[in-house]
């Protein structure tokens, strides 16, 4: 089995990678190059997030594998449905491989993409490999591997490593266009998504009391919360500054309000180091293909800002935000 590729074939791949605008369009084109070579008959991407579950006082660290499929579909609960092949090989090795048959072929490899300013990445190809075939895999996995490096500085966060405000942009939008094709008829019932922005605090204090450096610990401790409390398929950004974004999917009205009160009350009894008790406010408004994803964001600021202005430390709807203001206007007496 030949490989019989020519100078023109590699720059060309090359070329097709690096002219990506994005992690998600890099990737995309990537398991596409992969799937014309002749000897791969099939290529998956995966993130894998290593959460570390450790309780207070606790000296054991659980490291606990959270592995999505790319690309996510937010649309379905599938988060058992992934290669389980992913949760017994070696992540400290960069190349793992199938037994070799009588011919001395791989039916499976998997390459782990490392050192990012995101998760880690996981290749999983299916096919018949040699050596040569898999240097040649090696080889494309590095020029994929700078570029997801480029991406990740360009679309996430330098403190969190969460996604940022241009990450969030793209994502709402592929969202709400979702929405546009697929009406939700009854919102308050029916599993659709929701965009919550969430503000810590008086966050102004913490730096000013105990420093920046703190107040970074303080964002960087209150990023994995999310990282824990939250599903798979939700995506959570940092916005700027100490707001952060989440869009959450597959839920009913009241499960996205119980989701985002459960999370606020994980942060109130949390000991955050040397700070100590912190408070988050959120504001949430349900997601749709009518509105304009600027609009939605604009819902859920209001809300974030009615629960600022009263009391802190509490969940906001918009849609029912919006009906106390209705109540509240139709009580004006007119002359």
């Amino acid at each position: 089995m030949s490989l019989n590729l020519t100078v023109q074939q590699v720059f060309s791949w090359s070329l097709q990678l690096s002219a990506q605008q994005d992690y998600q369009a890099l990737t995309h084109k990537f398991l596409g190059v992969l799937t014309d070579i002749p000897w791969v008959d099939s290529a998956t991407a995966y993130e894998i997030y290593n959460h570390e579950k450790k309780e207070p006082g606790e000296a054991a660290t659980v490291h606990e594998l959270l592995i999505r499929k790319f690309p996510l579909n937010f649309t379905r609960n599938d988060e058992e449905d992934h290669n389980t092949l992913l949760t017994e090989i070696d992540h400290t090795i960069d190349l793992n491989l199938g037994a070799p048959d009588q011919s001395g072929l791989y039916a499976w490899a998997i390459f782990s993409i490392k050192g990012c300013g995101g998760p880690e990445r996981a290749i999983h190809l299916e096919g018949a490999f040699n050596q040569e075939m898999l240097d040649l895999l090696s080889h494309l996995r590095g020029i994929y591997r700078n570029l997801v490096i480029l991406h990740d500085t360009k679309e996430r966060d330098v403190l969190t490593k969460l996604p940022n405000r241009q990450s969030l942009d793209t994502r709402l939008l592929q969202v709400c266009e979702h929405y546009s094709d697929y009406q939700i008829i009854d919102k308050l019932e029916e599993k659709s998504s929701w965009i919550a922005i969430l503000d810590i605090d008086h966050f102004k204090r913490v730096n000013d009391d105990f420093g920046h450096l703190y107040g970074d610990e303080v964002l960087l401790t209150f990023s994995q919360l999310m990282g824990k409390c939250f599903r798979y398929n939700d995506f959570l950004f940092r916005f700027g500054g100490e707001e952060f974004v989440v869009i959450l999917n597959l839920a009913s009205q009241e499960t996205a309000v119980t989701v985002f009160n459960r999370f606020r009350e994980e942060v109130a009894n949390y000991n955050f180091p040397t700070v100590g008790r912190v408070t988050v406010s959120v504001g949430l408004t349900h997601v749709d293909g009518i509105s304009m994803p600027t609009t939605q964001l604009d819902h859920a600021d209001k809300a974030l800002y009615y629960a600022k202005d009263n009391g802190r430390n509490r969940v906001v709807l918009y849609e029912d935000m919006a009906l106390v203001q209705d109540n509240n206007a139709s009580e004006i007496e007119l002359f």
